[in-house]
């Protein structure tokens, strides 16, 4: 895919340094949207921003919320508000949110005011006022719905009219009482082959799978998957109709939320949304990445406390204490398989105690397990290649039976904690876990050697 943008780069730069407009219009808006957006991505921004001036107001639209966050600011400064106004105007609302989202207050508010719209400004107003990672910050207010009292005559007759005006491809039709609060939905193969004469209420699902504007969108995201639906109704406080989340939105959010974790799972405190800050200015990253470290460096001061305490306990035996790699490494890595298990398996927003709990004696016994195996292992291995006694053998494997056992634990319980107080569970897998367990191995091991340390020397 990279040779082909290089080469498509390379195509059109040279058609805009010969100034072959008229031929490069024709091929830019051939292309569908998302490759055109890759091959500009690719160029300088001068070249980028003359390809861009060519595009036909809804290809432009289309490309512009493709690109990433660094260039749509780039080409927006060159448009000016004469140029990005028709633009924005052409996107769907909640594509529109996401670009103005990336602007000052002010800009963002310049821009809307200028629209002809007023149906389209004010949609994207009311999704501005959400938060953006709710349910209301995500949805589309493209959606089609009908009133109940309607017949099934003229409820098609409506979605002939209404279906010209919507942007995206909608197949699921909702329907609302005459305050617009949402009362059921029904499919467009009912409409099709019900008489003509029939009201639309008795013929609607009123089981409607829902969320409110409020709704995190990650919990939006994971209902729309459970319930396999195309889009997912958005409702307000007292019931009223405000929108819909769509198949893409959800691939979107899950993209975020990944994201997210995994920056958050590495002791980086930022969301997807600032991905591209991070990477491009130096301000952002420190401010990112300090917070879990400073947490990380008063932990792991703990570690050398003591280890420091045991001084005397490593200087008497040092094949002893080539060993605390080894433990702290492979603790670490049990205590984070099974962190990952429980982020995964779990809710972000609220801990079901019961289930949470079979999963914590579960991952005991698989703790102990393991920390049989790998004791065994590493007391075999102590003593047949690297010459240790087989005192140090067995209290080295006895020692990893025993810290793996603790990660487990604390790996599987960590999440869970956060989850109580408010935190993201994924902070847990970071660095803060990894020292956490450092101290603990540590203490646990140096204090199985000072006990038996007359059986070593």
């Amino acid at each position: 895919m990279i040779e082909v943008a290089e080469l498509a780069k390379e195509q059109l730069t040279a058609l805009v340094d010969e100034g072959q407009r008229q031929k490069l219009r024709m091929l830019l808006n051939d292309q569908h949207p998302a490759d055109l957006a890759e091959w500009l991505s690719e160029m300088d921004q001068p070249h980028r921003l003359s390809c861009f001036r060519l595009l036909d107001l809804d290809n432009a639209s289309a490309v512009l919320s493709e690109l990433e966050l660094e260039q749509q600011r780039e080409l927006l400064k060159a448009l000016g508000d004469i140029g990005v106004v028709p633009i924005v105007s052409r996107m769907s609302p909640d594509d529109a949110v996401d670009l103005l989202g990336e602007l000052p207050k002010e800009k963002a508010q310049s821009i809307i005011r200028q629209m002809t719209d007023i149906g389209q400004a004010e949609d994207i107003e009311e999704l501005m006022s959400f938060k953006d990672d709710s349910a209301g910050g995500i949805m589309s207010t493209d959606y089609l719905a009908l009133n109940e009292k309607m017949t099934v005559q003229e409820a098609l007759a409506y979605l002939r009219e209404k279906y010209e005006d919507i942007e995206e491809e909608i197949y699921d039709v909702y329907v609302v009482d005459e305050q617009e609060h949402l009362v059921g939905r029904v499919t467009l193969r009912e409409l099709l082959t019900t008489e003509l004469d029939v009201l639309v209420e008795s013929i609607l699902d009123d089981n409607v799978i829902k969320v409110t504007t409020t709704t995190d969108q990650e919990e939006a995201a994971e209902k729309l998957g459970r319930y396999d639906l195309l889009t997912i109704p958005v409702v307000d406080a007292q019931g009223v109709l405000r929108g819909i989340i769509t198949a893409d939105d959800v691939i979107d959010v899950l993209k975020e939320e990944a994201t997210e974790d995994i920056y958050q799972s590495s002791g980086i405190n930022t969301g997807a949304e600032d991905s591209e800050k991070i990477g491009s200015s130096v301000r952002s990253a420190f401010a990112a990445r300090l917070p879990w470290l400073l947490v990380t460096l008063l932990i792991e001061s703990g570690s050398a406390t003591v280890i420091r305490h045991y001084d005397f306990v490593i200087q008497q035996t040092v094949a002893a204490a080539s060993f605390m790699p080894l433990l702290s490494g492979i603790t670490g890595s049990v205590a984070t398989q099974s962190t990952c298990i429980i982020i995964r398996s779990g809710s972000k927003d609220k801990i079901d105690w019961k289930p949470a709990l079979r999963t914590l004696f579960h991952e005991a016994k698989v703790g102990m397990l393991l920390g049989l195996f790998c004791g065994l292992t590493t007391s075999f291995v102590s003593i047949v290649f690297h010459g240790t006694t087989h005192n140090l053998g067995f209290i080295v494997g006895v020692s990893l039976c025993l810290t793996m056992t603790v990660g487990v634990l604390i790996g599987t319980l960590m999440p869970m904690l956060f989850q109580r107080v408010g935190v993201d569970p994924a902070h847990a897998s970071g660095p803060f876990i990894t020292s956490l367990l450092d101290v603990c191995t540590m203490t646990i091991y140096l204090s199985i050697v000072h006990t038996f340390l007359s059986h070593i020397i």
